[in-house]
């Protein structure tokens, strides 16, 4: 199987120097179709890390950074052997329904309406896909929008708005979705899994395809508001937060 070396950096600015406060960072965690073979955290000094799991499963750093600090840089590096074969089978019900981020108004159901499709869940899922590209442009580096349907109407957007708006058709057809944020050789970016009854099945918005070993999962959730890579402790600002990543594939390792 393949195995892929990855490193990204979180850079968050704060609003105003802030002193002692507590963060949270999301990383790769092992899943099935990714077996981490090592990874290696970068803090900033003065923070006491711990590891721990969010509500949805997903693996954390936590802490207590002292000091005071209007800037901080996490780096998150490792390896992982890629089984793309493999699945996820556990299933929640609460990514059935829409979220504050993937409600349906007009727009979204008029798609819908226009391009039903059947078939199983996969095969309707790739089916919106297709459909989307006909009428909306994705452009990387582009602000996301908050919700699918404001991205419908300006019909281009980032990955992020396309996964928001194949979550909101996928759940508007009782397909259970969920979102997901993690890297690809071209940076960091959103794709979707949706579950066919018995397992979970990563699947790129933008192309419409199941996802490969080229894609390395950080962490899901009901949408991106779920799965923010850093946050920090109330009281605290970020004024803008960065990420900047490496992925290579060693394809000699799937011999």
């Amino acid at each position: 199987m393949p195995t892929i070396t990855f490193s990204y950096t979180i850079t968050a600015s704060m609003a105003a120097p802030t002193a002692n406060f507590g963060y949270a960072v999301r990383v790769p965690d092992n899943t099935g179709r990714q077996i981490l073979k090592r990874q290696h955290y970068a803090t900033p000094a003065g923070s006491a890390v711990l590891e721990k799991r969010d509500p949805l499963g997903n693996r954390i750093l936590t802490g207590i950074h002292h000091g005071t600090s209007a800037r901080l840089a996490f780096t998150v590096s490792g390896k992982a052997r890629m089984e793309p074969e493999q699945w996820e089978e556990n299933c929640l019900e609460l990514y059935e329904g829409p979220t504050g981020r993937t409600c349906v108004g007009g727009l979204l159901r008029v798609f819908y309406l226009h391009h039903s499709a059947v078939g199983d869940a996969l095969d309707r899922t790739r089916h919106f896909s297709t459909m989307l590209r006909e009428e909306f442009s994705c452009r990387t580096g582009s602000p996301a929008h908050h919700t699918a349907e404001e991205a419908m109407e300006e019909r281009t957007g980032p990955a992020e708005d396309a996964a928001h708006i194949v979550l909101a058709l996928c759940r508007l057809d009782h397909i259970p979705a969920r979102y997901v944020i993690g890297l690809t050789g071209h940076g960091a970016s959103a794709w979707i899994e949706i579950w066919d009854g018995a397992r979970w099945i990563p699947v790129d918005p933008v192309s419409g395809k199941v996802c490969d070993h080229q894609y390395l999962k950080i962490a899901h959730g009901r949408d991106s508001d779920d799965v923010a890579l850093i946050a920090l402790s109330k009281g605290c600002q970020i004024k803008r937060a960065e990420i900047h990543s490496t992925l290579t594939v060693d394809h000699s390792s799937t011999h």
